[in-house]
């Protein structure tokens, strides 16, 4: 093989050296700048994205901080009418409950007063009751009439 015969080493090399020196500068010199400018957009382009996402996040940062503001508002204003809601509520329930007690300490006076009648009268004629069969008991046992108003007398005196 003449690749590896010494004595043409040094064409070999004469030559390689020329063709490398060639191709570098037909092939790799023009198309190094164009490289070049071709990673220096896409390194600006990524520096652009990367900004613009910075600022979408920013963007919504400032949204979720927006919405979570509202959110609280909501919820304070919400327990707000709860609140309120549950004391006019209570409110209300007091007022009925005032109103019941008050109709249900009428119609107790009322009773009580129906039930004192009641017993007036049902002692007035028990007592008249009671001088009759007294009357008429000692009638039958005795053979003494008793007026109604003697046996009235005598219990009252006791």
């Amino acid at each position: 093989m003449p690749q590896f015969d010494p004595s043409s080493f040094a064409s070999q090399l004469f030559w390689f050296g020329l063709i490398f020196t060639i191709l570098y500068f037909a092939v790799v010199k023009p198309t190094l700048p164009k490289l070049g400018k071709v990673i220096d957009a896409r390194d600006s382009q990524v520096a652009s994205d990367l900004d613009r996402a910075e600022a979408a996040k920013g963007q919504a940062d400032a949204v979720r901080t927006a919405y979570d503001e509202s959110i609280k508002a909501a919820q304070a204003a919400a327990q707000a009418e709860v609140a309120a809601a549950r004391d006019a509520a209570a409110q209300a329930a007091d007022v009925r409950m005032k109103a019941l007690a008050a109709q249900l300490d009428a119609d107790a006076d009322a009773a009580a007063a129906r039930l004192a009648a009641a017993q007036t009268t049902a002692r007035a004629n028990l007592e008249a009751t009671v001088a009759d069969l007294t009357g008429d008991a000692v009638a039958r046992l005795t053979g003494i009439t008793v007026t109604p108003a003697d046996v009235s007398a005598a219990l009252a005196a006791r």
